[in-house]
């Protein structure tokens, strides 16, 4: 039995939807950028499998595609935290409406 395209594509999808969950039903701003993590995840998913399905190029293509996406995935995610330790250290809680009480 061989993996196809539409395989991934599902695997793409409910990966998708997790994290759409994830960001949707999470107050922790760890557990959103975890789920924003995932949903840079599904389309690097999608990527490969296509690419492997369809051969298109040289054969290492959509491999390294992925691996810039996911490098810069990584550097977004980075900065989240950064982002999530200084909203924590201003406010000495970790939560998504302690946002509404920062000033500028």
């Amino acid at each position: 039995m061989t993996v196809g395209p539409g395989q991934f594509a599902v695997l793409s999808a409910a990966v998708f939807a997790i994290g759409i969950y994830g960001v949707l039903a999470r107050r922790h701003p760890l557990g959103v950028a975890m789920a924003i993590g995932l949903l840079f995840a599904a389309p690097v998913i999608a990527l490969i499998g296509f690419t492997h399905a369809i051969q298109v190029g040289p054969p290492p293509f959509g491999d390294a595609l992925a691996a810039f996406a996911i490098a810069a995935a990584s550097c977004v995610c980075s900065i989240g935290f950064a982002l999530i330790v200084l909203l924590w250290r201003r406010t000495a809680r970790a939560d998504i409406d302690a946002l509404g009480d920062l000033e500028a």
